[in-house]
């Protein structure tokens, strides 16, 4: 069985889990993503919970980022990409220190694949495309965190 979401508990639809809890920093957001659809949408769904956004198109400018002293309270990160993947991205990512919640968000739906993606270093994985209920149970836990 294939399942929509790993790291983090259930996804639910109530009215409790959708509250973002306030805070007064804003949240920053890298999302590496080489599909620039897939791009403007998560970009356009962040922007709407108040969250600040930066783009790459693939790994390799994620790492050459946090390699440039930029930083980011989350990276949302894609498997496949051009250059540089999210495995190797995020693999870099930690072995440089990066203590920054890292989800992956693949279109690559089976548990082996999924799996090999959590071990190199990510703390949530779902499944393309995200949507209001995904995005509202990572905001919840970094700020959680």
């Amino acid at each position: 069985m294939v399942s929509e979401k790993m790291g983090f508990g259930n996804v639910t639809s109530t009215s409790k889990t959708m509250k973002i809890i306030d805070t007064e920093k804003k949240i920053s957001i890298l999302i590496v993503e080489d599909d620039l659809l897939i791009q403007k949408i998560h970009k356009v769904m962040m922007t709407k919970f108040g969250t600040e956004v930066q783009l790459a198109t693939n790994g390799k400018e994620a790492v050459d980022l946090f390699l440039s002293s930029a930083s980011f309270d989350l990276v949302l990160t894609d498997l496949e990409m051009p250059i540089m993947d999210g495995i190797e991205a995020t693999k870099q990512l930690r072995s440089m220190g990066v203590t920054s919640m890292i989800v992956g968000v693949t279109s690559r739906n089976q548990d082996s694949e999924l799996q090999a993606f959590m071990n190199a270093g990510l703390n949530a994985c779902y499944v393309k495309p995200l949507n209001a209920e995904k995005v509202t149970v990572v905001l919840n836990e970094l700020k959680n965190i």
